[in-house]
């Protein structure tokens, strides 16, 4: 019994070294390509990347019989207001890491709003909010850890790895993410500040 508990242990441990070395060789991985895709950034549109990924999810949610909804609130009127400078499909995968995200805390009948504005210094600003839960942490900072995952059990599939890649991507755009609970009822609020091009 004793060696079968020591050989498990052993196995265990061994497949976090493997894990922990496969995510740190990702993050080196990001490292060298934030390095390499600062070259490659281009001005893109963050409104028609952000509008094509909330289509495919809407149409994926339909597709599965949920009836949750994510609607664009589109607030910034000029045409070439939402430029921003990056790499247009690392931003489709932050937009859509959120969203996944936010999916696995909404119930049906539940929306999810992607809200785009300006601040006061001229910023573009994503916000993506939702009707779930919210966040039970003080520090919401927590959550863009590795493998930080706080969630109810029928949510194993998320590693935690999410929030983390996608600080990663906002980082790599010199952007910033920030959590935070919605103030005017349940519900969590990712809004990310991008630089000003």
């Amino acid at each position: 019994e004793k060696n079968e508990g020591e050989k498990l242990l052993k196995i265990i441990n061994h497949d976090a070294e493997r894990i922990e070395r496969l995510i740190t060789d990702y993050t080196q991985m990001l490292k060298d390509e934030a390095s390499l895709s600062r070259e490659k950034m281009s001005k893109i549109n963050l409104v028609e990347i952000i509008n094509g990924v909330v289509e495919d999810f809407n149409q994926d949610l339909i597709n599965q019989n949920k009836k949750i909804k994510i609607s664009v609130i589109n607030k910034i009127k000029s045409k070439n207001g939402y430029i921003i400078f990056g790499i247009s499909n690392r931003i489709e995968q932050v937009i859509a890491n959120l969203l996944d995200n936010a999916i696995s805390f909404t119930k049906d009948n539940q929306n999810i709003d992607v809200k785009v504005t300006k601040n006061s210094k001229h910023q573009v600003v994503v916000n993506i909010i939702d009707e779930g839960p919210g966040f039970k942490e003080r520090d919401t900072g927590k959550i863009f850890k590795r493998f930080y995952s706080n969630r109810p059990d029928k949510f194993g599939q998320h590693s935690g790895l999410g929030l983390n890649i996608v600080k990663n991507l906002v980082e790599l755009h010199k952007a910033t993410i920030t959590a935070s609970n919605r103030i005017d009822k349940n519900g969590a609020n990712l809004e990310i500040i991008f630089p000003i091009t």
